[in-house]
This record gives structure tokens, sequence and C-alpha cells, in this order.
């Protein structure tokens, strides 16, 4: 694999699946990863997909289409910090438009309205049910069957997904692609992480009710396991994890589910857990719903580009 500053066959035809697609899970990035190497004789080292991808092919990729107003990022999920996504976002639009040239003003109409209700709940999050009767009430005319099929387009696009107690919320990569939109739009009702000061809709609220500290799951991970290692060569097993701000104790609940969590990941790096947020408990059924529907596109993918292969066969 050759050190170049032009883009060959196989990242161009990376840029189409990202067009397409939208964004990929880690999962669904190495299986596609896989299929290039392939198809290209690529030497990327097994279980090294990820690191060859994000330290090579992005940034010369990202050098690339960056003039036409398009980006390629890594995004960490709110509600599942286990979750990493790579985005194809459109950095040039400084408000709501359409998401993408391919929806219908009826499907962008209920997305604006899903993304009003789930920001301005206190929860972060909405019932569907919800969001068909806010639609009715806009004199929008939709089937429950209509609503049913664009919603499942949403998930399946990776612009929402399962919450707890079966809600929906924002997807990481509504979440990126709509941040100046929803900072210009809802600035009353969110917030910038304490840790790393991006926007934050979802997250970890600090135990003091006069304290307005904010933490993404991940962040408070990196975060909270620096507190733990912090004392990890001393006999004193680490029991204190105040606010980076107030100092009060954290909630101890929050603390044992993302140490927990992220220990689960540590020791198999193939095995997702999922912690808690905002006191509920969530079962492991939500991921591997949301999974299923994430890996249809990727496999479509899969089959188009054997049958690339094929016809290349064929015409030689």
């Amino acid at each position: 694999m050759s050190i170049s500053t032009a883009l060959e066959d196989y990242h161009k035809q990376l840029i189409q699946y990202f067009l397409r697609d939208g964004a990929y899970n880690e999962k669904e990035m190495i299986d596609l990863l896989n299929a290039l190497r392939d198809r290209y004789k690529l030497k990327i080292t097994i279980k090294d997909e990820i690191r060859t991808f994000t330290n090579v092919f992005l940034p010369l990729i990202n050098k690339h289409i960056n003039q036409y107003g398009i980006e390629i990022k890594q995004v960490t999920s709110e509600e599942y910090e286990n979750n990493i996504y790579f985005v194809c976002i459109q950095n040039f639009k400084p408000q709501f438009v359409k998401m993408d040239c391919s929806y219908t003003e009826k499907e962008a109409a209920v997305f604006e309205k899903l993304l009003e209700l789930v920001i301005t709940n206190d929860d972060k999050c909405v019932a569907p049910r919800e969001v068909f009767e806010g639609i009715l009430a806009n004199d929008l005319k939709m089937t429950q069957k209509e609503f049913g099929e664009i919603m499942a387009r949403f998930h399946r696009d990776k612009w929402i997904e399962s919450g707890s107690d079966n809600t929906v919320i924002l997807h990481a990569r509504a979440i990126l692609e709509m941040q100046s939109f929803i900072m210009d739009t809802y600035r009353d009702f969110i917030y910038n992480c304490q840790i790393c000061t991006r926007l934050l809709i979802r997250g970890l609220i600090c135990s003091n009710s006069s304290c307005d500290v904010h933490i993404h799951r991940s962040c408070a991970a990196r975060y909270f396991h620096r507190l733990s290692n912090s004392t990890s060569n001393s006999t004193t097993k680490k029991t204190a994890y105040p606010c980076p701000v107030c100092k009060q104790e954290w909630n101890k609940d929050d603390v044992v589910s993302i140490l927990k969590t992220n220990n689960v990941h540590d020791e198999n790096d193939t095995e997702r857990s999922t912690g808690t947020i905002h006191k509920k408990q969530r079962t492991s059924k939500t991921n591997d719903h949301n999974n299923s529907i994430n890996n249809r596109s990727i496999r479509s993918t899969h089959r188009q580009i054997r049958n690339e292969s094929d016809d290349d066969d064929d015409d030689n």
C-alpha cells in the first residue's frame, strides 16, 4: 500500500459509500475495510483496520473532500459510550435545511418535529407516539404506516436510535451534523460537556442540585478511570469520585455503571455492554435491535463490492 497524496480507487469507493450511507459503526467499518482489502489487495493488518483508517485513510480523504464542504469525523454515542461511529457530515450548512437531498419535504418535516420534541424534553428523548401526534397537530397528513416507515429509515440511516422505555433519542450522527442548528435554535435547552466542552444533549449530571455540570458518558468514563487509576498502586481502594467543579461526590450509580461498562470493554473488545443514564436500566435487546438495523446497509455494500469484482473478472 503505497503512500500518496492522490486518491486511489479504494479511497474513492470509501467516499462513495459514506456519501450513500452517511455513517458506519466500528464493526461495519471493519467489515467494509476487509471487503475492500480483499478486492484491492490492500495490506491492512487484521485487527488494525480502524487505526489504519483513522491514521492513514481518513486524513487523505478529508484533505480532498473538505473543499466540497464535506468531512468524515469520528464520534461517540452519547447514550452508549462504547459505540463509536464514523460520520460523513456537511460542514457548510449554517442552518437546518434538509438532512439529505434524498429525503422528501415530508420526511424532513418529521425529523424537524422530532428534533424539537427531543431537545425541549427534560429527558432529551421522546416516544414515537408523541412525534406522530405532533406531526398531525401541524396539519401534516400522514398515516401511521407511513410514519413508521419514515422512523425506520431514520433508524437505518443513523439519525435516531433507541433509548430506554421505548423512546427514541438523537443519534451521534444527528448531533454532529445538526450541531450548528441545534446551538442556534435551542441554546436554552442544551449544554456543553464539562470535560470536552463539545455540545451535549444527553449525559451525566452532577449530584449537587446547585451545580450545573454535565458530562458525556464517554468523557465520564475517561475521568472516572483516571481517578481510579490514580490510586491503582495503593492498597486503598479508590472510593472518591468528585465532580470536577464543585467537588461533591458524584452519583454512585453513575460511577459503578461507567466503570463496569468500560471494564467489560477493556477485557474483551468484541463485546460491547451498555450502562445506565438518568438512573434508568436498559437491556441488551435495544443494542441487538439497533445492530440488526445498522448492519443491513453494510451487507448491501458487501454484495455490491462482490458484484463489482465479479463484473471486473468477467470483463477480463
